[in-house]
């Protein structure tokens, strides 16, 4: 990558040859006759370049050297003779340095951005014209036999044009754009060329040089100082050459009279002088105009800010009594935005009970005669009666005379309401101390409560006692040797002088009458702003019967525990007793039922359809039984943390289809629409097949229990959409539903709806529950959303197997099962 300062260099060197290039064809285009060219737009170029990069002295030095170079070479090639040649050298580097030393004396940066700005360059300009008039007049006159005055004007309007027109480019090189370009500058460009090509064409004679001059003001106007600068360039460089080649007022009026070629080109550049001049005054007025609106909008934007922000109300009213301006603040109180307030008169919205006050004082504006402080109480919407200190200020004019009132004011309501408070507070605290000290200890603030724990009155001990004199001697004299300290009131605080925000500990107090009181002290510190303490504040609790009701509060607390552990041994007890029945009866209930389906299978004989009727009950009321002791079986062991689950890989597919068929037997015997679907790539999940299966049975009889015949039960088992790491199992009915206020306890153990008792629908209440358990020991949730008399939607998520494997051979597909056995 190529250094800055190799950079520099190479830029210095492309502008040298442009110094010498813009010579040569400077001379070229010098008129028939005369002795110094027509314009030197060299000298423009070099001082441009020089103002943009601002190189330092040694290469600014260097970069002046070069000027005079290449400037003797270009009067060289253009004809000249040698010692000519190079006095023009000399001249041209003089000029560029005193511009440029100019410019930039102090260590100032070359700008255009305020009026003061332009006349430096106006000056820096005439004084290099200056420079180079005299050294170029000297060297016509004493080489050439010309004559002094008239090649001195020449060369110094030729040379001061071109600085004057090209050395804003290299100032306005770090200017940013004050708009993108849009149709308007399209078409003042070509309106800016146009004019300016049509003026100093060859066959125009009229006298119409200022006609390109509208156009430039009207991009100083609008287009910012780049595009002025380089419009600028634009026409010289157009009127330049058109007038060197014969087009063009000037050249007309050389030809119509007996104007001499000096005279010529002194009109041309006094031409472009008058545009630059004119075009750059306006174009730096402008800058300077945006940039003040730009300033106003930004101070007024602060303003607003400011005001708005300010917790106070803030009101300018003037000498009439009509709101000028307010903040947010003001309008909140007021309860009308800004804008409907603004024009209004202040006695007709302000929110007072009479309505003479709600005049700034009840005086006169212009008089003076407003009160610099007073107190309202305003009438707020939504927030009551407010107690508002108001403070006056008047703005004048230049004259001294009063235009304004500025209203300032701070809501004290809630700032009197909790002194108020604290008052009352203090005062009201009858049953608890609160003594304020000084830094010595002597007692400041003696409350009513202090008064009753102690039975001194504040009048007796308030600037006279130390409050150490009111505890226990002996108590303070152990503290201080705890502490290494003298007895007395620093035993109290040393801990509070020491840093600690507060310090609480059991105290005993001695009464006037010689009683003594257990009391719990809090200690805090009193600071000021700077938060320098400056007393001590102790708040005093008579704990004395509570320290005795502690003791026997401890005492019915030994006893609640040992109550506790009895009846925690009595519920393990019980629990222990449940799964042992459960247990015991789970036997002969299979016994039972074994026999049952005997019977129905004609062991015993064939039975009457009465008898198949009777013996199908007993099946039936039978399994309801075995399921119930299941039930508390499992429940016991959820109780009791012992839910033992097998997990292994298992599709879940398979479970689902296997709950449903285990409750097609009751599904069989009632009316009901069935519909299941199951997705038709495996459910890989891990987790124990058969307590899963327990899930969804039970998911399922409660939807068939809770549906009426003609009703629809659906089960639904696929990959969750929401969360590709799930998989959900939905089962879903029409039947009675779920009051909201109940769709969390339903998963309680025991728990019934009052529906479901009134409707006499059988059951223990422990079903849900199970769900929950087996869904939460699988990583996974249960939800419920349901609507009285809608139906109920119940929703399991379960997290998918972490490690992939093939299907089993019997791959579960997707099946709807639509039956309606009416």
């Amino acid at each position: 990558m190529t250094s800055p300062r190799l950079q520099w260099w190479t830029a210095a060197a492309l502008t040298l040859v442009g110094v010498c290039v813009l010579g040569v064809t400077s001379v070229h285009f010098a008129l028939p006759g005369s002795t110094v060219a027509l314009w030197w737009p060299a000298a423009g170029l070099a001082v441009a370049f020089l103002l943009a990069t601002d190189p330092g002295p040694r290469r600014s030095t260097a970069f002046v050297v070069g000027v005079l170079v290449s400037s003797a070479a270009a009067n060289a090639f253009g004809g000249r003779p040698g010692l000519v040649s190079v006095l023009y050298g000399v001249a041209n580097a003089a000029e560029v340095a005193v511009v440029h030393g100019l410019m930039t004396a102090r260590g100032r940066r070359p700008r255009l951005a305020s009026m003061d700005d332009l006349w430096r360059l106006i000056a820096a300009t005439l004084t290099g014209a200056a420079v180079i008039g005299l050294l170029a007049g000297l060297t016509a006159h004493l080489v050439l036999d010309g004559s002094f005055l008239d090649s001195a004007s020449a060369a110094a309007s030729s040379h001061g044009a071109a600085v004057l027109v090209i050395a804003p480019l290299g100032i306005a090189v770090g200017i940013r754009r004050v708009r993108r370009p849009a149709l308007e500058d399209l078409v003042q460009w070509v309106a800016v060329v146009g004019v300016t090509l049509w003026v100093f064409h060859e066959d125009q004679p009229l006298p119409l040089a200022f006609l390109p001059i509208p156009g430039l003001v009207w991009g100083a106007l609008r287009l910012g100082l780049r595009t002025v600068a380089m419009q600028l360039l634009v026409v010289c460089i157009v009127s330049v050459t058109m007038t060197g080649l014969g087009g063009g007022p000037f050249a007309a009026a050389r030809e119509v009279g007996t104007i001499r070629p000096e005279t010529v080109g002194a009109l041309t550049q006094a031409f472009l002088a008058t545009a630059a001049v004119t075009a750059l005054a306006l174009a730096v007025a402008s800058t300077q105009r945006r940039a003040a609106l730009a300033e106003l909008r930004s101070e007024v934007e602060l303003s607003g800010v400011v005001l708005d922000t300010a917790a106070s109300a803030i009101i300018v009213v003037d000498v009439s009594g009509t709101i000028a301006r307010l903040n947010a603040t003001a309008a909140r109180l007021l309860g009308a935005p800004e804008d409907q307030l603004v024009g209004r008169r202040a006695a007709d919205v302000f929110p007072v009970d009479v309505r003479h006050a709600a005049s700034p004082g009840g005086g006169s504006i212009a008089d003076g005669t407003v009160p610099l402080h007073e107190e309202q109480d305003w009438h707020v919407a939504g927030l009551g009666v407010r107690h508002l200190v108001w403070t006056n200020a008047y703005l004048t004019d230049d004259d001294g005379r009063r235009t304004h009132l500025v209203r300032t004011g701070a809501d004290v309501t809630d700032e009197r309401a909790a002194r108020t408070f604290v008052e009352a507070v203090l005062e009201a605290a009858t049953a608890t101390a609160i003594i304020g000290t000084g830094l010595d200890g002597v007692i400041t603030l003696f409350n009513r409560g202090a008064e009753t724990v102690l039975g001194w009155r504040a009048a007796e001990v308030v600037g006279t006692h130390d409050w150490s004199l009111v505890h226990d001697a002996a108590e303070i004299e152990r503290r201080a040797d705890e502490l290494g300290l003298e007895p007395g009131f620093e035993v109290l605080v040393h801990r509070v002088r020491g840093g600690a925000a507060t310090e609480t500990r059991d105290w005993t107090f001695v009464r006037q009458d010689g009683a003594r009181r257990t009391v719990s002290l809090t200690m805090s510190g009193i600071r000021d702003e700077s938060g320098a303490l400056t007393g001590y504040l102790g708040v005093a609790e008579d704990v004395t019967r509570r320290r005795q009701a502690e003791v026997a509060l401890q005492v019915a607390l030994d006893r609640e525990r040992q109550a506790v552990e009895e009846l925690t041994a009595l519920d393990r007890t019980k629990s222990d007793f449940v799964s042992s029945v459960s247990h015991e009866l789970r036997t002969p209930l299979a016994s039972v039922l074994g026999y049952a389906e005997m019977l129905e299978d004609g062991a015993a004989g064939p039975l009457t359809e009465r008898q198949l009727e009777l013996v199908a009950r007993v099946d039936r009321n039978g399994r309801r039984l075995l399921s119930l002791i299941e039930d508390l079986l499992l429940h016991s062991r959820i109780e009791a943390g012992r839910l033992e689950l097998q997990p292994r890989r298992c599709d879940l597919s398979d479970v689902v289809a296997s709950a449903w068929t285990s409750v097609e037997t009751v599904t069989s015997q009632r009316e009901l629409v069935r519909e299941v679907d199951v997705s038709p790539r495996p459910l890989w999940i891990e987790g124990d097949p058969a307590a899963l299966e327990r899930m969804v049975t039970n998911l399922l009889s409660n939807a068939v229990k809770f549906t009426p015949d003609g009703g629809r039960v659906t089960l639904v088992a696929h990959p969750d959409d929401r969360c590709p790491d799930a998989v959900r199992v939905v089962v879903s009915d029409t039947g009675m539903g779920i009051p909201r206020a109940d769709h969390e306890r339903v998963f309680a153990r025991f728990f019934r709806s009052n529906a479901a008792n009134e409707r006499a629908i059988q059951g223990s209440g422990l079903g849900l529950s199970i769900v929950r358990a087996i869904a939460e020991g699988h990583g996974g949730s249960v939800s419920v959303d349901s609507t009285p008399d809608v139906g109920s939607t119940f929703t399991v998520s379960l997290p998918v197997s972490g490690s992939a494997g093939p299907a089993p051979a019997s791959a579960s597909g997707t099946y709807r099962d639509h039956q309606d056995d009416s």
